[in-house]
């Protein structure tokens, strides 16, 4: 190999290569994701315009991506070559290495093709795991093996597309930015939720006894506020209500989205978990949940309730479509907010109760549960749908856990059909209200996404 200066050519061709190799994945896995987004047997306005955004945009995007990637790899090779003849040149025949001789050590344009190379295939690793789903649930459509929503399907294509723009944002900062990658969940020590008003304070709020339906919304409210410390990551509220004749009962409160960022990191609840629920998928915001349930010593065969508003309603739905789980945890109700959960099959042995604002979008995002099957819409669980707070140009309004409680309250005592449901919806709540003689004591149990292996 000829002396050179500036850059170890062989290893600048080498990256060359794994650049245009990376291009040819990326062209690879649109091919894939445009054959079967256009062969799937889906029409209407919903279908047109997922269509028209991945031929105006995702598509676009990703063939962009690979044509810089593979003028890179045309620029790195000239580059090699042009370097070669400049040593080879200055140093003439008797300045060549040696056997033995040690290589350069790493750093200067190496160093970096080595970080920033490595970190674009990382991510592009996640997009390939996506992108394995999307294509899995596809041909079990096609094949009739099994129905998955159009919302699952549609989440799980917007997550290999934003996962490959995350391998390209990996690839330009030299980190992997672990967009929509996915991860362990995990929960930390259980602390006691103040009963005393003068032992609260801004992050531990002081605990509400459930004795209604406003007053249970109320613990997603708390958990909400505990969560938004800046030192946490998450929290799950589990409250017990001790009846005074030996057993108990536990509310389990899951707020929702906590952060936006489509980099998945230690917030649980973030974007990442929103399209992976929807997806179907495993997720660390719902496995957090489960083992704070753990931590906090809920036993065997003790009544549960699950109450989550947005994001958090739609871990409740998905805990509760697993017949496991509900055995293991008796999960005998759930109760949602401002959730999309039309598109999860929840055991039916669960009492399910959703209610949304009429102008509140995100829980239509599921498209009303639409299936690939022969059942375009299955049976949905009970739905009270409430008035609006705010105008339709206010969605924050419309989907706040703060109005949905007050709308709640409100509706309770209206001679209403959504007033009688929620009435005897309430009525079947006995085990988790607090009644004469009974008490409620509760724990915040800190949640996260664990560190990935």
């Amino acid at each position: 190999m000829s002396l050179t200066h500036g850059m170890d050519t062989l290893a600048g061709r080498q990256a060359g290569d794994r650049i245009r190799e990376g291009s040819d994945q990326i062209i690879e896995i649109a091919r894939r994701l445009d054959a079967a987004l256009m062969s799937l047997d889906w029409s209407g306005s919903d279908a047109d315009r997922v269509r028209a955004s991945w031929q105006d945009q995702e598509r676009p995007a990703l063939d962009r991506t690979a044509q810089h990637l593979s003028a890179l790899a045309v620029l790195l090779a000239a580059e090699a070559a042009a370097q070669d003849h400049a040593s080879d040149a200055a140093a003439g025949p008797a300045a060549t290495v040696g056997a033995g001789t040690a290589p350069p050590p790493p750093g200067g344009l190496l160093g970096w093709l080595t970080r920033h190379l490595g970190a674009f295939f990382a991510g592009l690793a996640h997009a390939g795991e996506h992108a394995s789903d999307f294509t899995g649930k596809l041909d079990d459509v096609l094949t009739g093996e099994r129905d998955w929503s159009v919302a699952a399907l549609a989440a799980s294509a917007l997550s290999t597309v934003g996962a490959a723009a995350g391998a390209v944002v990996s690839g330009v900062t030299g980190e992997d930015a672990h967009w929509f990658d996915e991860g362990p969940g995990a929960a930390g020590d259980p602390v006691a939720v103040p009963t005393d008003p003068s032992r609260a304070s801004q992050y531990h709020p002081v605990l509400t006894g459930p004795r209604d339906l406003p007053s249970l919304m109320q613990g997603v409210t708390d958990s909400y506020q505990v969560g938004s410390d800046p030192a946490s990551h998450g929290d799950v509220r589990v409250t017990r209500i001790d009846h005074g004749t030996g057993g108990s009962a536990y509310v389990v409160s899951i707020p929702g989205t906590e952060t936006w960022t489509p980099a998945a990191g230690a917030t649980g609840r973030d974007l990442t978990a929103n399209l992976q629920l929807v997806a179907g998928n495993p997720t660390a915001a719902a496995e957090s949940v489960e083992l704070a349930m753990q931590r906090a010593g809920i036993p065997p065969g003790a009544p549960v309730l699950l109450v989550g508003h947005s994001q958090g309603g739609i871990i409740a739905a998905t805990l509760a479509s697993d017949p496991a789980f509900v055995q293991r945890y008796s999960v005998s109700h759930v109760l949602t907010y401002g959730a999309p959960i039309d598109h999860v099959a929840i055991d039916p042995s669960v009492q399910v109760l959703q209610v949304q604002h009429g102008l509140d979008v995100v829980p239509r995002l599921d498209l009303g549960g639409l299936s690939t099957g022969l059942d375009p819409f299955p049976d949905r669980e009970t739905t009270v749908t409430l008035a609006s707070p705010g105008q339709f140009w206010q969605p924050a309004i419309n989907h706040s856990y703060v109005e949905y409680a007050q709308s709640v309250r409100d509706e309770l005592g209206a001679d209403t059909d959504a007033g009688r449901i929620l009435r005897e919806y309430q009525s079947t709540l006995a085990p988790f209200l607090v009644g004469p003689g009974g008490s409620a004591t509760a724990v915040d149990v800190p949640v996260s996404r664990g560190d990935r292996p």
